[in-house]
């Protein structure tokens, strides 16, 4: 089996979790977020030769977006692309076997990121999300560093699950929480719109002033959003399903189910 790397990732997950505790003692905006496979998608097809139209349509049957949406696919993938160039740190797969998983879109990995000039200095591993991880036994974090950043913080959370407690436990609040529409392949009236995305928008305006730090389980959602979390003087950790952990699930994503929980 290959393990070719991509990338030669300069800032390691412990230095990356420094950075943003940093940036948040001293009320300074940031925006970490992650490039992942459906991301590459969005933002290859009609730009990279090999991304066929059907994969692209599958990813917006998984972003609940209408086919025929044309609109609001050109708003999201401007303030993706945007969300890339502008953001502090961008997590991406390092390796085109990663954690034991590959994919079709894996192959255009480097291409995309040529093709679009993205800053290489600024990448990360892309599953810095896993130093989030909270162990199955108790409430703390895989990483110390990672354990630091959910503790004695005013937080807001873009995310379907409620947290309180969990953060409670972490001497956090909860002082701002909203989501995206839950996709519901039934129900058409519940698909992600512009309108549904700029009231996003205007609650991040309306409550970042309160949050310390903002955790983003949204999808390809999560990037145009802590994109504009920093353009409101706010931090944002683009974390993805990690955040099911703290609600006591391990069975959305297989390299959850399969992580070793004993190698803490």
């Amino acid at each position: 089996m290959k393990n070719n790397l991509y990338y030669n990732i300069e800032t390691d997950n412990d230095q990356l979790l420094k950075i943003i505790d940093d940036k948040i003692k001293k009320s300074r905006p940031i925006s970490v977020i992650r490039k992942s496979d459906g991301e590459n998608v969005v933002l290859g097809y009609l730009n990279i030769k090999g991304i066929k139209t059907i994969k692209y349509f599958k990813k917006m049957r998984h972003f609940n977006i209408n086919f025929l949406n044309f609109s609001f696919q050109k708003i999201l993938r401007k303030e993706l692309l945007e969300s890339f160039y502008e953001a502090d740190f961008v997590g991406v797969p390092i390796q085109e076997y990663y954690h034991g998983y590959t994919s079709s879109v894996r192959k255009f990995e480097m291409s995309i990121t040529h093709y679009f000039n993205f800053d290489v200095r600024k990448y990360v591993d892309n599953h810095f999300q896993l130093e989030f991880v909270k162990n199955p036994e108790n409430n703390k974090l895989k990483n110390k560093y990672a354990q630091k950043l959910i503790s004695n913080k005013k937080i807001g959370l873009i995310s379907h699950f409620k947290l309180d407690d969990f953060l409670a436990d972490h001497n956090s609040t909860v002082v701002a929480q909203t989501k995206i529409p839950k996709r519901d392949l039934r129900d058409k009236k519940n698909k992600m719109n512009i309108e549904k995305y700029l009231k996003v928008k205007e609650y991040i305006k309306k409550n970042n002033h309160k949050v310390d730090v903002w955790f983003l389980a949204a999808g390809v959602y999560a990037k145009p959003f802590a994109n504009y979390i920093k353009k409101c003087k706010g931090a944002a950790i683009d974390l993805g399903s990690v955040v099911d952990t703290w609600n006591n699930e391990y069975h959305s994503r297989k390299f959850l189910r399969d992580n070793n929980w004993d190698n803490k």
